[in-house]
């Protein structure tokens, strides 16, 4: 037969296994809670940015698009008698430079973007690293 101090120690190692498994498993549902906290809030400032960047974006030619038509069409009545075809090439030339130098802009703010969930990618690596030393 079993002695009953032996038993009352298996119990209790039982138990006290068990609140270590509970202990284990909470700590990874708060550090994936975290994580998954962390990804929304980069998700959030990902669209954010997008959102003005869009706005901006749109701002910019719908200005930029009435102020060249405006200037093209105050030189070409300037010039209407004398150079009307000089005048119209050049116009043509420069709001060509201005939209080729708009979208050098826009294709460079879109590369130096940050990678998306940069954040959260090298926390998660913090913790593989951490989790692999154990």
């Amino acid at each position: 037969m079993t002695d009953p101090a032996q038993a009352q120690d298996a119990g209790g190692a039982r138990a006290g296994l068990f609140a270590s498994l509970q202990r284990v498993l909470a700590t990874l549902v708060a550090l994936a809670h975290t994580r998954l906290d962390l990804a929304s809030t980069e998700i959030e400032e990902q669209a954010e940015r997008l959102v003005s960047l869009l706005m901006w974006g749109v701002a910019a030619v719908f200005v930029g698009s009435a102020a060249l038509l405006l200037c093209a069409l105050a030189l070409a009545a300037a010039f209407w008698e004398t150079h009307r075809m000089l005048v119209t090439i050049g116009l043509a030339l420069a709001g060509l430079t201005v939209a080729a130098a708009t979208i050098w802009g826009f294709v460079s703010r879109v590369r130096a973007r940050p990678r998306f969930l940069e954040a959260t990618l090298a926390e998660l690596a913090k913790d593989r690293e951490r989790l692999s030393r154990r």
